[in-house]
């Protein structure tokens, strides 16, 4: 089959695990990782459902709640568009096909790309990356207005998109053109783990919407452990289910590793109320897993820069 026919079907398989899952319990979704498991034909791809039937063995893990969450709170056309798109365009389909290309050729490929929000090049760049097999972006709009990513997001619905924005800028109205868009994944950028009046409500209006976000959290040498501790945790289990850190320049390693540690450790513990990400290492563990010549994508003009580090040079 075609991309179009493979997607079309895996779009049909997608809302079925929702409503297998919705009325089967969690014995399903184990039931569906390993389907998932036994279709896969790459080495990275077996791996990635053995560790996630590996953190399902725990039915009071984090996965389970978030779960839980996600099919309580967000619309499942939503849910089904990102995971199709981000999980199987991005990272199944569209990085094999890539990589099938850079083992002739030996050129890099990049399978999520940075970007300014509103830059004009953009729709000509999404068309000729997707040409090629790479869906995902990541939109910088926190010196702008977030919902100028809505119009690219409905030009191309087979691609994903992570609007990184000040959390003050999600107002009314740019929330409810966003939430028009089912392939978007909002990303309020907090400048430490503080929790401001202008976080909380912006959480609020996304989940209104039932929208798919996650607080997104600059972390230092000064905050790095503090963005662990469990009343932390508990603070942003109100506002969010899904929270990702990103390291600021300049990070000592050994508190990156603490943070990383942190991390890993945080997603296979029982009780945890959140489902830690980590910008830096995950995206770099990815790039490894799908092949050497993986890379950061980046389609920012000279001179601008993005608020989260890319790791180009790895």
């Amino acid at each position: 089959m075609d991309y179009n026919a493979t997607r079309s079907f895996t779009m049909t398989l997608a809302h079925r695990a929702v409503g297998d899952i919705r009325r089967g319990g969690f014995r399903q979704l184990r039931n569906y990782v390993d389907m998932c498991s036994s279709l896969a034909k790459r080495p990275q791809q077996k791996d990635f459902f053995a560790y996630a039937q590996k953190a399902l063995q725990r039915t009071d893990s984090c996965y389970y709640s978030l779960v839980h969450n996600l099919l309580d709170t967000v619309d499942e056309d939503r849910l089904c568009t990102v995971g199709v798109n981000m999980g199987f365009g991005g990272l199944i389909y569209g990085a094999s096909e890539m990589k099938k290309q850079a083992d002739v050729d030996g050129k890099p490929f990049s399978w999520i790309t940075a970007a300014h929000c509103g830059d004009p090049a953009l729709p000509a760049l999404v068309a000729a990356a997707e040409k090629k097999g790479s869906f995902v972006w990541v939109l910088d709009a926190t010196e702008g207005d977030p919902s100028e990513a809505a119009s690219l997001a409905k030009a191309f619905p087979k691609c994903a998109f992570g609007v990184l924005t000040a959390p003050e800028a999600l107002t009314p109205d740019r929330v409810a053109q966003l939430a028009e868009c089912l392939n978007v994944v909002v990303l309020p950028l907090l400048q430490s783990p503080e929790l401001t009046p202008d976080v909380c409500h912006a959480a609020r209006a996304l989940k209104a919407k039932q929208m798919l976000y996650m607080l997104t959290v600059l972390v230092d040498d000064t905050c790095a452990e503090e963005a662990l501790q469990d009343d932390w945790m508990e603070s942003v289990a109100q506002e969010a289910r899904l929270c990702m850190y990103a390291r600021r320049p300049g990070i000592s390693p050994e508190k990156s590793e603490v943070l990383r540690r942190g991390i890993v450790a945080g997603r296979l513990e029982t009780g945890k109320p959140v489902l830690l990400l980590d910008w830096d290492a995950d995206i770099t563990y990815l790039n490894h897993r799908i092949s050497d010549n993986t890379v950061w994508g980046s389609a920012l003009q000279e001179g601008q820069t993005f608020p989260l580090q890319l790791h180009t040079g790895e």
